[in-house]
């Protein structure tokens, strides 16, 4: 009869350890999911704050693809809002790299460097501050530009009426 109870004990302890295994289990998948919805939350609203600069300030545009040499204060508002975008991009690839974002979303944020580092003007910039980054963001972001053209995309939103 002891013998009976003894085995009935650790069926229930079997049982107490695989749900509360199960439960964890839910727990971190929920919180890996907070995680993500957060980090992406906070891309978000980096993004939208570089948009809204241009919104602000719609000569940097202008700025980046003139043929003029900007001034020295139209260059540092230049090099300050590529050093926020490139942050918020290194950012994003940080939390690619640490499995927080998937290869999807990254890859639909990396885009933007092409963007940002759409012009000459663009790149020099680029060349000057890219020390300030981590290296290797620094590495993937030069081997994605390697030979990828200037945009031509200042010159084309000029040209619409």
């Amino acid at each position: 009869m002891l013998e009976q109870i003894a085995y009935a004990a650790q069926i229930v302890g079997v049982v107490a350890v695989v749900a509360t295994l199960i439960y964890v289990a839910i727990q971190v998948r929920q919180g890996t999911a907070l995680l993500r919805s957060e980090s992406r939350q906070a891309q978000l609203a980096n993004d939208q704050s570089g948009v809204y600069k241009f919104v602000e300030h719609p000569d940097l545009g202008r700025i980046f693809s003139q043929t003029e040499t900007p001034s020295f204060e139209e260059k540092t508002r230049l090099i300050f809002w590529m050093i926020g975008q490139m942050r918020a991009r290194e950012f994003e690839w940080l939390q690619y790299k640490s499995g927080a974002m998937d290869k999807e979303a990254w890859e639909s944020y990396r885009g933007v460097i092409y963007f940002v580092l759409g012009t000459e003007r663009a790149r020099n910039l680029w060349a000057l501050c890219r020390s300030y980054f981590n290296v290797g963001f620094v590495q993937m972001v030069n081997d994605m530009m390697e030979g990828v053209p200037p945009t031509d995309y200042w010159d084309n939103l000029a040209k619409i009426d």
